[in-house]
């Protein structure tokens, strides 16, 4: 039953996505379905991660990994996505769509979707510590966060 769901989801032009709603993504109930598939199992329906498990939070949170260096090719590389069983082009519309609806007000102005070629370019580049490199992107945006103190005016 759940296949003949995939099946329609991904067939059905009426499911396409306005893409000036959400840019980047054609189908918009295939990414969802993708979301449901890849990532739900360990960051939850609701993208609330499990921090008893080391599964990060991405709700309200993801959007700001565009912020700083290295942030956009993590989340392309991280073994959720790199490893993810949905080819190139379903995982640019999956990351298109998950990360403005589960962070869009932490979006830098200059945010743009990821394209097929550049998941294709980064998503085979494994990172090996994950955990470390996510731990300096964290670190980078707490950074970000913190107003600057100085001593002079």
């Amino acid at each position: 039953m759940l296949l003949l769901l995939v099946g329609l989801l991904r067939n059905n032009p009426a499911a396409a996505a306005d893409p000036e709603v959400v840019p980047g993504v054609a189908n918009e109930n295939r990414a969802r379905m993708n979301y449901m598939l890849n990532c739900q199992g360990c960051h939850g329906p609701t993208a609330e991660g499990n921090d008893a498990a080391d599964i990060p939070r991405m709700k309200d949170f993801v959007g700001n990994f565009f912020r700083v260096d290295g942030g956009r090719e993590f989340l392309v590389q991280v073994p959720g996505s790199s490893s993810a069983a949905i080819n190139d082009a379903e995982l640019a519309e999956l990351l298109n769509w998950m990360i403005p609806y589960f962070s869009k007000t932490e979006l830098p102005e200059n945010y743009a979707p990821y394209t097929e070629r550049e998941i294709t370019r980064l998503r085979y580049s494994v990172e090996e510590d994950v955990a470390g490199k996510r731990r300096k992107l964290v670190e980078a945006i707490d950074r970000l966060k913190r107003p600057t103190i100085s001593l002079y005016k």
